[in-house]
């Protein structure tokens, strides 16, 4: 057995008139080679385009990753799954506009690792 399966949830914002796209990636973890890791969020520009080979076009990803919380409301050997909002992704997405990241570009995947103190906002 591997374990639980991810929620399949996701959506569509709209930040600053750009639609956008948003799903789970990956569901927190611990103990990792990494350390313990939160959940990660995939966000990528919303265009129904297509390229000349029928497949959607491809813009550069956005990776929202939030702080691993190492409270449990019960004993398991999963992390607990977090609730995830479409105010707490807009939020995300903001701040890595302000970081750098450019949904129109191409490119590797813009990661960003969010704290505690980002969340507060």
């Amino acid at each position: 057995m591997s374990g639980r399966k991810k929620r399949d949830i996701g959506g569509i914002i709209v930040v600053d008139e750009l639609p956008l796209r948003w799903s789970i990636k990956s569901e927190p973890m611990w103990h990792t080679t990494d350390g313990d890791i939160g959940m990660r969020l995939s966000v990528v520009k919303h265009d129904e385009a297509t390229t000349r080979h029928g497949t959607l076009k491809a813009w550069r990803e956005l990776v929202l990753q939030y702080p691993f919380d190492p409270k449990q409301n019960s004993p398991s050997r999963f992390p607990e799954r977090p609730n995830v909002t479409p105010e707490m992704v807009t939020a995300g997405v903001r701040l890595a506009l302000d970081a750098g990241w450019v949904p129109d570009s191409r490119g590797r995947p813009f990661e960003l690792v969010l704290e505690e103190s980002d969340l507060v906002r």
